[in-house]
């Protein structure tokens, strides 16, 4: 008889998070996609009316913001696919993701007129995964970290 090894269970929090992170994941894919078809089509409107070079700045600016749109969603998916299936990888880019966001909110202090309430509740969010990703036993076993 041939030993497995047990596998971990994933603690509720990190399903919570991996199902909210492919939920973002398919909006900002269904977002991506409707942008590009909603930029070429107003680029299509443009052309027709003999703004060939305008048509074109339009398709290519829309197609790139498009083209983010849906890159975002495919990594956040593969992020979200990672913890639900308990990567280590995935740990370690979570924790990354969310401390850059961290960084990105404090900076925001810097511009001349913060909007402090909002600049802290986006603080929020980012610090909870955290301590939980670090703070909780049962995840980083989970992780093997």
């Amino acid at each position: 008889m041939e030993y497995q090894a047990s596998r971990p269970r994933r603690p509720l929090g990190v399903t919570i998070i991996a199902t909210v992170l492919i939920i973002y994941a398919v909006f900002e894919l269904l977002v991506g996609i409707l942008a590009i078809v909603a930029i070429f089509a107003v680029g299509h409107a443009i052309s027709s009316h003999g703004h060939t070079t305008t048509a074109s700045v339009v398709d290519v600016v829309g197609g790139v913001l498009g083209g983010v749109s849906l890159l975002i969603g495919v990594l956040t998916l593969i992020f979200a696919l990672g913890l639900w299936f308990l990567k280590r990888w995935a740990f370690w880019l979570t924790v990354i993701l969310e401390v850059i966001s961290l960084l990105r909110h404090a900076l925001e202090f810097t511009h001349s007129n913060p909007a402090v309430a909002s600049i802290v509740v986006g603080m929020i969010v980012p610090v909870l995964i955290l301590a939980y990703l670090f703070l909780d036993r049962n995840v980083r076993a989970a992780f093997r970290i």
